[in-house]
């Protein structure tokens, strides 16, 4: 069975990956843009970089009605995982974005869901409450 420490490794790991793969980024191709595309497109593909964020606050609201029913650490740790990982996928969008585009507004996008991941961080006291929860509604 996977344990909380599983859940903080995949944390620290999110976080390591997400400040490697920004250094690379930004260290990358001499600070120019990977392609140029005309203005239209730059602006499209900004726009949907932060609309992209649009699915950190669903995934928080899908994770708190999925653990209201909970019936086993397992399910516990799957949805924790699964949270972890959508609420880093708008920071990885943002770092190929600006890779791709070379402007700060991805940067701004990614240091959102840099912060948000903070709130899907894994801590003994969420372990514990979930456990006991889960032993009252088996009792």
């Amino acid at each position: 069975m996977k344990t909380n420490k599983t859940l903080q490794a995949h944390y620290y790991g999110l976080y390591a990956l997400l400040i490697a793969l920004l250094a690379a980024a930004h260290f990358s191709f001499g600070g120019q843009p990977l392609c140029l595309l005309p203005n239209s497109t730059t602006m499209m593909v900004s726009t949907t970089n932060i609309l992209v964020l649009l699915c950190i606050p669903l995934m928080f609201k899908l994770f708190a009605k999925r653990v209201e029913r909970l019936t086993s650490m397992q399910q516990y740790v799957k949805w924790s995982l699964v949270q972890m990982y959508m609420v880093s996928f708008p920071a990885l969008t943002s770092i190929i974005t600006y890779l791709l585009l070379r402007e700060s507004t991805p940067l701004y996008c990614y240091l959102i869901a840099f912060v948000a991941l903070i709130f899907c961080k894994p801590t003994q006291q969420k372990w514990d409450y979930y456990q006991e929860n889960i032993n009252k509604s088996q009792s």
